[in-house]
């Protein structure tokens, strides 16, 4: 399969699913968490959570993680998904504005108030720098990277 047409796989995966698996570490406990989220034009992530979550902790302390987005539904041998790395920060001030016209353009609107300190939910984005995605040809399930990124 093209290059171009496994861009495109990837941008269809993630645009047609609302959770990823965000999978973090504190150096010591591995974890992975379910997030609704939504994405920015450039494939960034922005998700809500609660500060005291195990994936929050481990975030703020190590902020490169890895995830995945995927439609569980898929009949085995079918599937697709995607899966990647970025950096987590927590969103403050005016990043929490910006990243809300993103979160409210898939779910609810929320006030900027409700996710500052000491609201006990935050906004975070979650700055993704690789993706990869099976390559279908492949006999195997072998990745490959796609490059959907425009800046």
């Amino acid at each position: 399969m093209k290059q171009e047409e496994l861009n495109k796989k990837a941008v269809e995966i993630l645009k047609s699913n609302i959770y990823l698996t965000l999978a973090t570490t504190d150096g010591k406990l591995p974890w992975a968490a379910p997030l609704f989220y939504c994405m920015d034009e450039d494939f960034n992530f922005y998700f809500i959570s609660q500060m005291d979550s195990v994936h929050t902790v481990h975030a703020l302390k190590q902020p490169k993680v890895a995830f995945a987005v995927f439609d569980s539904h898929q009949p085995e041998g079918e599937g697709n998904g995607v899966q990647g790395s970025g950096t987590v920060s927590l969103l403050e001030g005016d990043e929490v504005v910006e990243g809300l016209k993103y979160y409210s353009t898939t779910f609810i609107d929320l006030k900027p108030e409700s996710l500052v300190e000491p609201a006990p939910y935050r906004l975070f984005k979650l700055s993704t720098d690789s993706f990869f995605v099976l390559d279908p040809e492949a006999e195997t399930d072998k990745r490959v990277e796609v490059f959907i990124k425009k800046k």
